[in-house]
């Protein structure tokens, strides 16, 4: 989880951060199932795959024309 926070830090304030991943969490949980899924939270897009036990892994994350790679399990 820190490394999500980590890349993220510099992007995006930390309460928007938060946010963010609880979106992800629960978009990943209804759309997904173990299938990646895209979407988007205002201006920041995602691609997220739901993993058994309620976490999350996340691809990616696009803020603004920057795409970050994070392969990071929330």
């Amino acid at each position: 989880m820190n490394k999500f926070f980590d890349y993220l830090s510099t992007e995006l304030p930390l309460g928007k951060i938060r946010e963010l991943l609880h979106y992800i969490r629960r978009f990943a949980a209804a759309l997904g199932g173990e299938i990646p899924v895209e979407g988007h939270m205002g201006k920041v897009g995602f691609c997220a795959t739901s993993l058994p036990g309620e976490q999350v892994q996340v691809h990616w994350v696009q803020v603004g024309r920057e795409r970050i790679t994070l392969e990071a399990t929330v």
